[in-house]
């Protein structure tokens, strides 16, 4: 989640963001398994994740319980991730913000989430976006508006006033 201002969602930005995520192990290159070593085969399910029960005419397979489904156990683990094949770390990552985004924008940084387990590929990071309220101006979909006071001699026949804009200026309104 990522807080943006209505002027920063106005003008769009670049944003650096630090996320704790998980990240391949360096010495266990993701294997899990101590570095010289390799994961070995399950006996029990012969490398497939799953075993197979027959109860007369059914069959029922199900996840093997030696390997929780990997097919492959490791009997020397990496003293780094404790044979996870991945470890925390703190990231720090550049969003870049386009301009007119509205609340509930939902930006995708493919690659950039959690590392999958045992060397898989890295998911998706996905940022939602959540516009502050301005103290001034007030969003309605693509328009921009703040309320503006007037004289009644001003409203009756007509005149000028300055009007502040987002971007910090003023400009003249007839």
């Amino acid at each position: 989640n990522m807080e943006v201002s209505l002027s920063e969602a106005y003008a769009g930005k670049t944003a650096q963001i630090r996320v704790p995520t998980s990240v391949g192990c360096e010495s266990c290159q993701g294997t899990g398994a101590k570095p010289g070593s390799k994961p070995t085969g399950c006996t029990t399910c012969g490398g497939h994740g799953k075993v197979r029960a027959s109860q007369g005419f059914f069959t029922i397979e199900r996840t093997c319980p030696a390997c929780q489904g990997r097919g492959e156990i490791i009997s020397d683990p990496c003293a780094t991730c404790s044979g996870a094949g991945r470890v925390v770390k703190e990231r720090t990552l550049s969003v870049n913000i386009p301009a007119g985004v509205e609340h509930g924008t939902r930006i995708r940084l493919a690659g950039e989430g959690e590392a999958g387990l045992r060397g898989g590929p890295a998911g998706d990071l996905y940022i939602f976006l959540s516009v502050k309220p301005h103290e001034l101006f007030q969003r309605d979909g693509a328009d921009i508006f703040c309320k503006v006071p007037i004289s009644m001699i001003t409203a009756a026949l007509g005149g000028q006033i300055d009007v502040p804009t987002v971007e910090g200026q003023m400009t003249r309104v007839k």
